[in-house]
């Protein structure tokens, strides 16, 4: 699901384009070829117009697109990926694996969902770290983690917790490859310390001075 609009600025910022050009609701449909209820209802925030439908307005009111929409895209509230259809990246493990992303759709996202595809046979890599914690579930096949000094093998259906920042790397473990459920979640952003109230200064020839 892709980013929507705020529409209830996006309304006043139509609007206030609008009167900044001295354009009355009856002059700009007169050029657009909209109506006054489709107008009336966009700068009331009661109206999604189609991209179509913004570029007409951006030709009318002589600005552009991106003069209406900057900075009025609001997150998704949910990124639903169909069987199959996540996107697919080659992952640090190198060739021997590959990352199907499951919540690309949502920017700024603390938790990062993948299914990793690991191939047979794969050769040993170098560990990786990152900050935060990550969770590893098999859904077919076997693989072995490494996690610092230790080996842990998984089979179908087994799982595993751990502390991301530690070294860690992950490979199918006997002749089979292997799919695994990885969620990494990132470390929480440290808390802004509160801003300490100004003492007011104190005035010359105060008591104690």
């Amino acid at each position: 699901m892709s980013c929507s609009l705020n529409l209830a600025d996006l309304g006043r910022r139509v609007r206030a384009i609008r009167t900044a050009r001295q354009l009355t609701l009856e002059e700009v449909v007169g050029r657009s070829g909209f109506t006054v209820s489709w107008l009336s209802k966009l700068e009331t925030g009661q109206l999604s117009p189609s991209l179509e439908g913004l570029v007409r307005l951006a030709e009318t009111l002589e600005c552009g697109v991106d003069e209406l929409v900057a900075g009025l895209s609001v997150p998704p509230q949910m990124v639903v990926v169909r069987n199959g259809a996540g996107a697919r990246m080659a992952a640090k493990e190198g060739r021997t694996a590959l990352h199907e992303e499951l919540a690309n759709g949502w920017r700024n996202r603390s938790m990062h969902p993948v299914i990793v595809h690991l191939s047979a046979g794969g050769r040993r890599h170098a560990p990786e770290t990152r900050d935060g914690q990550r969770f590893l579930f098999v859904l077919e096949g076997e693989a072995l983690v490494t996690y610092g000094d230790d080996a842990i093998p998984l089979a179908t259906g087994d799982s595993i917790y751990i502390d991301a920042a530690i070294p860690h790397a992950v490979r199918a473990a006997g002749s089979q490859p292997a799919r695994l459920l990885s969620v990494a979640c990132d470390a929480p952003r440290p808390a802004r310390p509160p801003v300490a109230a100004r003492r007011p200064a104190r005035k010359s020839g105060a008591k104690g001075d």
